[in-house]
């Protein structure tokens, strides 16, 4: 999947006052009289553990000593609000002897990892501490939206600024490069910053053809991590797990400026990318439980392995799928396989310990066409290999879909350019209809 092209939700400063009417009705308590002032003698808030109640109470302007009015106190709520980090805010205050005690109680609202994009004139560290040195609260993480976004983003604006460097900063809420989670993605545009040549600190991504084939995709394009990380889930690590390295761990990629140091900075960067390959596993067999229509035998050969070869994960995957697909095959739709890899680093061995859940064994019940004539129609029924009753075989359905539909009628006037096609299983009855459009 192409990650860049993923769905982006972006933000911009006004997007704060639309995530305002988002959040529950603030409750309000008694106070002693609407329009008269208290000085605070103590600010409590519960419910979240995100940021210290002292560094919250500062952020929003509530502090003990402070003279505040009824409205200042919800003011001051309608501030927290806006920045985004809660969905759920309550407050109540009363008064005592000492002053006014006033008692928030927050529900967090959801937030993610902020990665700097391309930023290579800065450290993460360096732009991290801008952020808190402009007094925006930041715990490593960002709000979907709210105006901490654009506190943000203006305190890295300033580190440009504070260089002459041109672009704009923006924030994206975008896939994280190795799993289904998001990440709040800052980068600056405008900055025309491109990737000279990649290093790899390992021979095996160095002599690796594939990787060489397409280090053209980040050679001579704009920098970014972002696209750096895909690149390395995509390409480097299964070059590494192919050959068994199971454990292989990247580092955390420099971008070099290449370049007379001399001169000021230029626009071209080195990539190096950290890279141990860790212990090479071998493949150490596989035990099995719950299998019953498909025998042990059968399922280690339809794996592939042989003792003490490489343990490729990208073989192994597909020994998965083409035991899923012999169980289809069968009747059983709904097979799962369990797999727990347990590792032997002394003597360099993978094993699997697979559960299996065969599931319901179906068999065909009623085919039913749509988008032919009566006589195309009762071609297709007259040729259609399973009977009703008989165990559904799915690869033959596959591969009537995928060009069976197409060879049956080649020689007739029939046309289509797709078959739309829907498995509708009833595990009270077993059976599982096969619905079939041609369009």
């Amino acid at each position: 999947m192409n990650r860049e092209r993923a769905a982006a939700v972006r933000w911009t400063a006004g997007a704060a006052l639309a995530a305002l009417l988002l959040f529950p009705h603030l409750l309000r308590a008694q106070a002693a009289a609407a329009d008269s002032a208290s000085r605070i003698a103590a600010v409590k808030i519960a419910g979240s553990t995100r940021f210290p109640p002292d560094e919250l109470a500062r952020a929003i302007g509530l502090e003990p000593g402070n003279v505040v009015t009824r409205e200042e106190i919800q003011a001051a709520s309608d501030r927290l609000a806006k920045l985004g980090w809660y969905e759920g805010i309550r407050y109540e205050f009363h008064t005592t002897p000492k002053g006014v005690e006033i008692q928030f109680t927050l529900t967090d609202a959801p937030s993610a990892p902020v990665w700097f994009d391309n930023f290579p004139w800065y450290s993460d560290e360096e732009i991290v501490q801008a952020i808190r040195n402009a007094g925006v609260l930041y715990d490593g993480t960002a709000p979907v939206a709210g105006t901490a976004l654009d506190a943000m983003r203006e305190a890295i604006a300033g580190l440009l600024k504070a260089r002459h460097l041109p672009g704009e900063v923006e924030g994206e809420m975008v896939e994280a490069p190795e799993s289904e989670s998001m990440i709040e993605r800052f980068r600056v545009t405008g900055a025309d910053v491109r990737v000279k040549g990649v290093e790899f600190t390992d021979e095996v991504a160095q002599q690796d053809a594939r990787i060489a084939a397409v280090l053209d995709t980040l050679v001579g394009k704009p920098y970014s991590r972002y696209t750096l990380a895909i690149f390395l889930v995509e390409h480097v690590r299964p070059a590494y797990s192919s050959r068994g390295y199971l454990h292989a761990k990247f580092g955390e990629p420099a971008a070099l400026f290449t370049g007379d140091p001399s001169k000021p900075i230029g626009n071209e960067v080195t990539l190096r990318v950290p890279i141990e390959r860790g212990i090479q596993y071998n493949w150490g067999g596989a035990s099995w439980t719950g299998e019953a229509a498909v025998n042990e035998a059968a399922l280690n050969s339809l794996l592939g392995f042989t003792p003490g070869e490489p343990a490729d994960a990208l073989k192994l995957q597909a020994g998965w799928d083409r035991i899923t697909a012999e169980y289809a095959k069968r009747g059983y739709l709904q097979a799962k396989l369990d797999a727990v890899a347990k590792f032997n680093d002394s003597g360099a061995l993978v094993s699997y310990a697979v559960t299996v859940n065969e599931g319901i064994q179906y068999r065909m019940g009623q085919l039913v066409i749509t988008g032919l004539s009566l006589a195309a129609e009762r071609q297709l029924l007259a040729s259609w290999k399973i009977a009703r009753g008989d165990v559904f075989d799915n690869s033959y359905f596959e591969e009537f879909v995928n060009g069976g539909a197409q060879r049956l009628f080649e020689k007739t006037p029939v046309r289509f350019q797709h078959v739309g096609h829907l498995l509708d299983t009833n595990p009270k009855t077993k059976t599982v209809d096969v619905k079939l459009d041609f369009q």
